[in-house]
């Protein structure tokens, strides 16, 4: 079963940066680019880094420790890691200025 959680309201996350919240004490990373708002693990894979703390480039979030990049599209790493790096995006909806997120509770992070 999945719950939705109404995490922040969009204009408080930059355009452009990244916004960590957390998701039952599980960081996640919010990002703005133009009018999509994408939800990934906070947790780089390759040293643990805050992905929160990046930036976007190119529709990609660029890690701030090493440079690594993770497509907004699909969590793949496009530069840095090797095919099987990825981070987890979670499912999100903008309604009424809110972000809201959904977790199923088997806490897939695949």
């Amino acid at each position: 079963m999945a719950r939705p959680l109404a995490v922040c309201r969009v204009d408080e996350i930059p355009e452009g940066r990244g916004r960590v919240v957390c998701l039952d004490d599980r960081p996640i990373a919010l990002f703005r680019d133009g009018d999509r708002i994408v939800a990934i693990d906070d947790r780089c894979p390759h040293a643990g880094a805050s992905l929160g703390r990046g930036w976007i480039e190119g529709g990609a979030v660029v890690c701030p420790l090493h440079r690594w990049r993770f497509s907004l599209g699909d969590g793949r790493c496009l530069w840095g890691g090797g095919p099987g790096d990825r981070v987890p995006l979670l499912p999100v909806e903008v309604r009424e200025g809110w972000v809201w997120l959904v977790e199923s509770s088997g806490g897939d992070r695949s």
